[in-house]
């Protein structure tokens, strides 16, 4: 399996938490990881995708990863 095979599966895994820890969390601190750990892996995701030449791809990471972060934003 090929290096992107793996950022996206873990974009996917990363993206699920962060759903499940806005959703039943919300925590004080819990915020912090998990808008770090998405930004980490849709960055690295978007790099891949550029690098790739698959710029739809890469603007698809980026509208993923703000809609992730944007409700952890609404709520500062």
């Amino acid at each position: 399996m090929k290096a992107s095979k793996y950022l996206q599966v873990a974009f996917l895994l990363v993206g699920v938490l962060t759903v499940l820890e806005f959703v039943f969390i919300r925590g004080m601190f819990t915020w912090l990881i998990a808008v770090a750990a998405i930004t980490v892996v849709g960055v690295l995701n978007v790099i891949i995708s550029i690098k790739n030449k698959e710029a739809l791809q890469a603007s698809l990471y980026i509208l993923s990863t703000i809609a992730l972060c944007m409700g952890y934003f609404v709520l500062a």
